[in-house]
């Protein structure tokens, strides 16, 4: 099942954080989609197969919203393009390479982000469980007492 505000919470932070790159560089990257995705895999918990999917859909909610942004700012100027691919498309022959290598470059990095956000959660919630503080301690060290 889909948990939204996992989503949503990633696709926020990768809007806030390219909007302030974008306004201190002029140029667009796909580091604040990746670091959504990672945030929407943490929050969803400590499953990798779930953290790949909401980091998938934090990125395709995200790439929704960037991507006519970027054809208005290719249509009204000389927009770039995003930042891996600025130095990949020459790479590319034919168009349907350069379609290819664009749909797979934005959804497989940000599936893996949100499963190691996830796999961070779970090392935190191991790493928590071995420290003792998810469980309830009982303050009362005195046994003499009744």
């Amino acid at each position: 099942m889909t948990r939204w505000r996992a989503v949503v919470a990633g696709f926020a932070l990768a809007a806030c954080s390219e909007a302030l790159v974008f306004f201190l560089t002029g140029r667009v990257t796909l580091v604040g989609g990746l670091a959504g995705s990672a945030v929407a895999g943490y929050l969803v918990g400590p499953d990798p197969a779930d953290g790949a999917w909401h980091g998938l859909l934090s990125a395709l909610s995200w790439g929704i919203v960037l991507i006519p942004g970027l054809v208005a700012l290719a249509v009204v100027g000389d927009g770039p393009l995003p930042f891996p691919f600025e130095y990949l498309l020459p790479l590319f022959d034919t168009p349907g390479e350069a379609t290819t290598g664009i749909l797979v470059g934005v959804t497989l990095p940000n599936a893996a982000a949100g499963a190691l956000g996830s796999l961070s959660r779970r090392r935190d919630e191991e790493r928590d469980a071995w420290l003792g503080t998810d469980a309830d301690v009982d303050t009362n060290t005195d046994t003499d007492e009744v």
